[in-house]
C-alpha cells in the first residue's frame, strides 16, 4: 500500500506544490492528499480539511511565512503536531519552502527538517521521499528537469526521444504528462502490439479513432486515412527498443507510413521512450531514422 501523504501548504506556494512536489510524490509511489484534488463544493471547509488530514499516514508541512500567517494552515499544523508532539513516530515531515523560522511547536522538539528553498538540493529531496516511502530511481532535480524539457518540447509540438537508463521512473513522468498534454500511450511491450496490425490498431485505439471490425484486415492505406482525418495528435510509444526485435512484424512499409504521418502530414507528434537512442536501434537507412526527435535523457542511480 502506498503511503498517504497529507500535503499542508499555503496556496501562495500552490504552483510549486502542484507542479513540483505533488508530481514527484505521486511518481515516486506515494499517494498525495491535496485539497485541490479532493475538496468538494458545498461542504464545510474545515470539516473537509480535518477529514482529509485524518486519512493520511504522513503529514507533510510546507512551511513559509505565508503558511504561518494562514489560520487554516496553522490549524492543519497544530493537528499534525498533536499526532506526534515529540517527533518520534516519523509522522510529521516539516519542509521549508521559503525563508522562515520554525514555529515553536516544531522548534522545541528540534526535529530534522528538509530545506527545499531553491528546489535543486538532491539531499533534501531525498529526505522527503524517504519519509514518504517514495522513490524515483533518480534524483528529484534530474527527474523534474527531464519532465520540464519533455513538456516544453511536446508543448511546442516537437517530437521527443526519452532515453532512460537504469531504474529511473519514466513511467511516472509520462503518466504525469498524460492529462496535462493529452498524451495517449501505446506500449510496445504489450502482446497486443506484437504484430503490424496489432500496433496499428493500438495506435488508433489510443487516438480514440473508431476501429474497423476485428474481422477486417487493417491496411496501411486505411490506417493512414483514419489518422489523416484528425487534428495533429501527440502520442507516446513506450518500450520502443522492442521494435528492434520484431523485424518480421514491423515492416518498413509500416514505419514509412509513420514517418509520412509524422514528418510530411504532421498528424503525429511522437514521444518515443527507449533504453538507448532510437537512432541506434534502427538501421541508418530505416524510414524512422529520418524522423527528427529531440533527445532527452533520464538516468537512474549508478
Amino acid at each position: 500500500m502506498p503511503k498517504r501523504v497529507f500535503v499542508s501548504y499555503s496556496h501562495k506556494q500552490g504552483d510549486w506544490v502542484w507542479d513540483r512536489l505533488v508530481p514527484v510524490l505521486r511518481a515516486g509511489g506515494a499517494e498525495p492528499l491535496v485539497d485541490r484534488e479532493r475538496f468538494k463544493l458545498g461542504r464545510a471547509l474545515f470539516d473537509q480539511m480535518d477529514a482529509l488530514q485524518d486519512e493520511a499516514d504522513v503529514q507533510l508541512l510546507c512551511l513559509s511565512e505565508d503558511y504561518l500567517a494562514s489560520p487554516a494552515c496553522c490549524h492543519e499544523m497544530e493537528r499534525a503536531v498533536a499526532l506526534d508532539p515529540d517527533f518520534k513516530k516519523n509522522v510529521v515531515v516539516p519542509v521549508k519552502v521559503a525563508e522562515v523560522d520554525l514555529p515553536p511547536a516544531i522548534r522545541s522538539a528540534n526535529p530534522l527538517y528538509a530545506d527545499l528553498r531553491g528546489g535543486r538540493i538532491s539531499a533534501a529531496w531525498d529526505l522527503v521521499l524517504a519519509a514518504c516511502d517514495a522513490d524515483l530511481g533518480t534524483t528529484v532535480p534530474q527527474w523534474l528537469e527531464a519532465r520540464d524539457e519533455v513538456r516544453t518540447l511536446l508543448g511546442r509540438n516537437q517530437g521527443v526521444n526519452l532515453v532512460v537508463q537504469g531504474n529511473a521512473n519514466w513511467a511516472g513522468l509520462i503518466e504525469h504528462l498524460r492529462e496535462e498534454l493529452h498524451l495517449p500511450e501505446v506500449d510496445l511491450e504489450s502482446g497486443a502490439t506484437e504484430t503490424r496490425e496489432g500496433l496499428m490498431r493500438a495506435i488508433l485505439l489510443a487516438l480514440e479513432v473508431k476501429l474497423p471490425a476485428a474481422t477486417d484486415v487493417l491496411s496501411l492505406e486505411t490506417f493512414e486515412g483514419l489518422i489523416d482525418r484528425l487534428e495533429p495528435k501527440r502520442l507516446a510509444l513506450t518500450h520502443f527498443h522492442y521494435a528492434a526485435h520484431r523485424p518480421g512484424s514491423y515492416d518498413w512499409n509500416l514505419f514509412g507510413s509513420l514517418r509520412h504521418l509524422t514528418m510530411t502530414r504532421r498528424k503525429l507528434i511522437l514521444l518515443v521512450q527507449s533504453r538507448q537512442p532510437y537512432m541506434s536501434i534502427l538501421p541508418a537507412d530505416h524510414p524512422l531514422s529520418k524522423i527528427n526527435l529531440h533527445q532527452v535523457r533520464l538516468s537512474g542511480y549508478l
